[in-house]
């Protein structure tokens, strides 16, 4: 990446530090040729030539700008498809996905920033120490000991300040992630009065990372100061040694202040290195991190576009454990369960059995430990991820809109979305007429300062934004846990429609109500697979009183007597 601007950059860095030789070269000239000769035409004419190659100078320097944007531009363009690739598959959440876009955009902002450009007048410091030589070698002297003297300064300044440096980097970005964590639950803080203590831990927070700073920024600006001190110190030597040259008449008068410019030249990349040496090395280490970051995620082959599934899901040995410990428990241990085209299966089972878990992992949204999930006899790894996106409609239990019209949500975001598909999907979902009651239908604008929905309307819109895509699976993760009895009987009518229609729908679900229409229930405990029988064995409909069977509508009922069930409640089930 970068190769072609880049090296335009360096080709137009030759011209503007080739034509930096001509102010000196002026001067020089004007000191010992116009002065002595007195010749105005001489003046003239040289001063032309000076007044063109600086002209030039300015618009090589414009042009380096420029490019410099062009390839930040570039770096951004050819980036952001990968990124945002391998960011969808990040197992590290929202704070890792954070610290790698603040890393992106380090790396972007100081490719078009002058410290960058900086880099490239480096390579030119030898060519100004050697025209320092050429007027005399005590001047080039002077001038490489003074160079070296701000080399020296850079390496301490670099060695001595990057763990300080990194570790102010480090508390920062704790502090900013736990504002912003903390203030997503901005209406828990105020509802628990949290204020008080959300506060003062994130004051803990940016006091640990101000302090640190402040160490880090302090060491900085000292060396950037002894930098700035050798320059000074520098020239007024070079002018010391150029007058005493003078007086002994081994030097014209006119080589005093070409070489003070030249000397100037030549460390001034040295010292806007110093200057910008934290912008430089946190470029650097970001851009370290982006390739590591980008290396991690699997090598990507084109798959086959493989024809239009019919829906059967076969699962074998299915486990996953989040935790990285020896002896930690998985959240799912060997689920194995097939599920025919055209029928609903019901998962139920206790809170924290895992059937979330197996949700996301039927849809893609984690990635397990082993085990295979095939769709149409087809492992999932070679379905492309665009034809299984089309294929497979997931509801998660978190729902999550984004700021936009309720029409691009339906339509995923696309950016032309097909308004016949966007009611076809919302009429299926049983949510057409909920949209259009509102003032602007489907341009109704959600999101920050927009219209809020309630949990049970973003559940419907979910299923609508699922059934976009004509998917032949539906995966549901609780579709009716905030809907009330009008919205269930909706959703139970767009299930049976989208039964008829050949698509297989998998729903985790704590209600009954799911059971009535469901041909499978799954049973998970302890992230295994209890039981699996069908959903008529389940259906004991009015022969529990309601309150008992509200009180175990979480747990089917039991093969065997259940123990963690009072006496009473055991005999109520088995009648």
């Amino acid at each position: 990446m970068q190769r072609l601007p880049l090296k335009w950059i360096a080709i137009f860095s030759i011209a503007t530090n080739l034509l930096m030789v001509v102010p000196p070269l002026h001067m020089l000239q004007v000191y010992d040729r116009v002065l002595t000769s007195n010749s105005i035409e001489t003046l003239i004419y040289l001063s032309a030539i000076a007044v063109a190659a600086m002209v030039l100078f300015g618009a090589a320097e414009a042009v380096r700008g420029k490019l410099a944007q062009r390839a930040s531009a570039q770096y951004t363009v050819e980036l952001s498809d990968p990124l945002f690739k391998r960011l969808s598959g990040n197992v590290d959440g929202a704070r890792g996905s954070s610290q790698v876009l603040r890393d992106f955009n380090s790396v972007r902002s100081f490719l078009s920033s002058r410290s960058m450009i900086g880099l490239f007048d480096l390579p030119f410091v030898p060519l100004f120490i050697l025209l320092m030589f050429m007027l005399h070698w005590l001047l080039g002297v002077v001038t490489l000991v003074g160079a070296g003297a701000l080399v020296a300064v850079a390496w301490i300044n670099k060695t001595s300040t990057a763990k300080n440096a990194e570790e102010s980097k480090r508390s920062d970005m704790e502090a900013l992630t736990f504002a912003q964590t903390v203030f997503m639950r901005a209406e828990d803080i105020r509802a628990m009065g949290l204020l008080p203590a959300v506060t003062e831990r994130w004051g803990q927070r940016m006091a640990e990372s101000l302090q640190k700073g402040d160490v880090a920024a302090g060491q900085t600006s000292m060396f950037y100061g002894i930098s700035k001190s050798v320059r000074k110190i520098l020239q007024i030597m070079i002018m010391a040694c150029g007058a005493a040259l003078v007086i002994s008449g081994e030097i014209s008068a006119g080589v005093i202040f070409a070489a003070s410019m030249i000397s100037g030249r030549a460390l001034a990349p040295v010292e806007q290195v110093i200057g910008g040496w934290d912008r430089i090395a946190q470029a650097r280490t970001a851009q370290a991190n982006l390739e590591e970051f980008l290396a991690s995620d699997p090598e990507a082959h084109d798959l086959v576009q493989l024809p239009d599934p019919q829906g059967d899901i076969l699962v074998q040995g299915l486990t996953y454990s989040p935790s990285k410990l020896p002896n930690a428990r998985p959240v799912l241990d060997n689920v194995n369960f097939e599920i025919s085209a055209g029928k609903i299966l019901a998962v139920i089972g206790p809170s924290g059995a895992g059937k979330s878990t197996i949700a996301k992992a039927l849809v893609g949204a984690i990635v397990p430990d082993g085990g295979q999930i095939m769709l149409d006899g087809a492992q999932r790894a070679q379905w492309p991820e665009h034809q299984w996106g089309q294929a497979v409609g997931y509801v998660s239990q978190e729902i999550t809109l984004f700021p936009a019209t309720l029409a691009e949500n339906i339509a995923r975001l696309e950016l032309n979305p097909d308004s016949k598909k966007v009611v076809a999907a919302a009429q299926a979902a049983g949510v057409h007429e909920l949209i259009t009651s509102l003032p602007d239908g489907y341009s109704t604008e959600i999101g920050p300062g927009k219209l809020v929905l309630s949990g049970g309307q973003k559940q419907r819109i979910a299923l609508a934004r699922a059934l976009y895509s004509d998917p032949r699976v539906l995966v549901l993760d609780e579709p009716n846990a905030h809907l009330d009895a009008q919205g269930e009987v909706s959703l139970m009518s767009a299930l049976k429609r989208a039964k008829s229609q050949g698509r297989t729908i998998i729903a985790v679900t704590q209600r009954r109500s799911m059971l009535q229409i469901a041909d499978e229930v799954m049973t998970i405990k302890a992230g295994q697979v209890a039981d699996f029988s069908s959903a008529a064995s389940h259906k004991t409909g009015s022969a529990t009183p309601p309150k008992v069977a509200e009180r175990v509508k979480l747990d089917p009922p039991p093969l065997a007597a259940d123990t963690n069930l009072p006496a009473d409640h055991q005999r109520g089930a088995e009648a």
